[in-house]
């Protein structure tokens, strides 16, 4: 059997617009993309680290080029498990850092080489080869719509964004808040004037920039605005404050930076509505299908996120979309510069590729 070689290297991409969330703006999302090399075939996998949950480029390269040197990886071609079960013991017990991004990446680029070797895409290896997805993919009617994410600005540039995004096509906005009260509620008085004459569906999404007052009247006002989902309003944490809120709250609640993993969710089920599952939290493909087995029994409601991303990122996420209730997978769709094609967008739904492995090609590395 060959041996697999593998290549690390930055991608960073460049946001059509600085990306402003409560916590802080970006203009670069600085990834780390990685290649595994197995006679002819390469495989790529790629990590959004962010430093909220202790990552950056130089942590995820350390994680991935360690754990290669402690591991022989062409057993996890037959075993991928196997593969998520050490990425998680090398991250616990041996890196001391959680480094989910990190492992996100290698687990995709596997996932993508095994696809590769087999001839059979991301998508066949969850769904069967009957699945009316593919036989009747024409409508694409089992893939739910994405939300196209409006980031915090000033209002003049959050009307513009919002401007080019109707005029583009897109039908759901997440809009994101966390200035405060006063502040927010202009933002959205700005955006209700802005799409007056469209139909548009509204998403909030706060990154835990809200207290509880400010939540509680908030949450009187967002029905005005027609909006569907309430993500993340108080820090990560302080969930449990929801569970009178949660109760009777006109608006469904999501939880997001306090939802990482599996064992998560237990203390969630009845203080919120639903859970965001991002790969770059879950740390990986495999976590992230337990997550949506498990939410599914506590009877949570499930969006798939991401980070900013290319299109092999998203690509790896979108493969699971008819598992879920909501999307948000808009990372590859905010930058310049993705070097990645493959996924195609049609009537707000993005379309997983089915070509072998991840089905997305690189173009370039900016």
């Amino acid at each position: 059997m060959s041996r697999i070689k593998l290549n690390i290297r930055p991608l960073n991409l460049k946001l059509k617009y600085p990306f402003g969330i409560s916590r802080g703006s970006i203009s670069y999302a600085k990834n780390i993309l990685v290649a595994l090399h197995f006679g002819d075939i390469v495989a790529y996998g790629e990590a959004a680290p962010s430093s909220y949950y202790g990552e950056d480029q130089n942590t995820v390269t350390k994680f991935v080029n360690d754990f290669i040197r402690e591991k022989s990886t062409e057993e996890y071609i037959a075993n991928i498990h196997k593969l998520k079960n050490d990425l998680s013991y090398f991250s616990s017990n041996i890196f001391r850092l959680s480094a989910p991004a990190a492992r996100a990446a290698l687990e995709m680029a596997f996932w993508d080489l095994i696809g590769k070797i087999n001839n059979k895409s991301l998508y066949q290896f969850f769904f069967q080869e009957d699945d009316p997805f593919i036989t009747n993919g024409d409508d694409f009617k089992y893939l739910p719509q994405t939300s196209y994410t409006i980031g915090l600005d000033s209002l003049l540039v959050i009307e513009q964004k919002v401007k080019e995004a109707i005029a583009s096509g897109y039908k759901i906005l997440k809009i994101k808040l966390g200035y405060g009260y006063e502040q927010d509620l202009s933002i959205l008085k700005k955006i209700n004037e802005t799409i007056k004459n469209y139909t548009c569906v509204l998403r909030v999404d706060v990154n835990g920039g809200w207290d509880l007052e400010t939540t509680k009247k908030m949450l009187d006002v967002l029905p005005l605005y027609k909006v569907e989902i309430l993500e993340q309003p108080l820090p990560k944490g302080n969930i449990r404050l929801l569970s009178d809120v949660y109760e009777k709250s006109p608006v469904p609640i999501f939880a997001d930076e306090d939802c990482m993993v599996s064992r998560d969710i237990e203390l969630l089920a009845g203080k919120v509505h639903g859970i965001n599952i991002k790969l770059m939290k879950s740390g990986g493909i495999i976590e992230a299908l337990n997550m949506i087995n498990l939410a599914k029994s506590y009877n949570l409601k499930i969006m798939l996120g991401c980070m900013i991303e290319s299109s092999c990122a998203i690509s790896a996420a979108v493969s699971l979309s008819p598992f879920v209730d909501y999307i948000d997978l808009d990372g590859h769709l905010l930058i310049e510069n993705d070097p990645f094609s493959g996924l195609s967008f049609q009537n707000n739904k993005i379309i997983p590729s089915f070509d072998p492995g991840l089905g997305v090609d690189l173009c370039y590395v900016s």
